[in-house]
């Protein structure tokens, strides 16, 4: 028998990013679609949802360096992503590649936040409920 091939964590750590996206898309839509002033049930759940596949993006990115988080950086990362995520991807590049990480990282909480907002738009469209169309 051949040995196994080794995992592809870069492939996998590129769907991990795309289903964020993703996931953000489809909240979008259904905070729209609900048409709810308080969506606590819906952010709790997409929260979740969102927290589940960051982490998973995670473990992918310290299997392919062979690194381990300490639980305390995992307790930070769920409670201040914006700050524990950055603080990861500093201490885990060599110096003189940490900015670039740091700032995709910026620019897929963003992606999310666009990606939401889209869907959003788009159910408000296409349902009639953007002011200034008729139906």
């Amino acid at each position: 028998m051949s040995p196994a091939a080794p995992p592809d964590y870069r492939k996998q750590k590129q769907i991990a990013l795309t289903t964020l996206i993703g996931v953000s898309l489809v909240l979008g839509v259904l905070d729209a679609a609900l048409d709810m002033q308080s969506s606590g049930g819906l952010t709790f759940v997409g929260s979740l949802a969102m927290l589940i596949v960051g982490f998973r993006w995670l473990s992918l990115d310290a299997a392919e360096l062979d690194i381990r988080r300490p639980i305390w950086l995992n307790v930070g990362i769920v409670m201040a992503a914006a700050i524990f995520v950055p603080y990861y991807l500093y201490k885990t590049r060599p110096e003189g590649r940490r900015l670039m990480p740091i700032l995709m990282f910026f620019g897929i909480v963003l992606g999310c936040a666009f990606a939401s907002a889209i869907g959003a738009t788009l159910m408000a469209y296409f349902s009639g409920n953007i002011a200034g169309t008729t139906g």
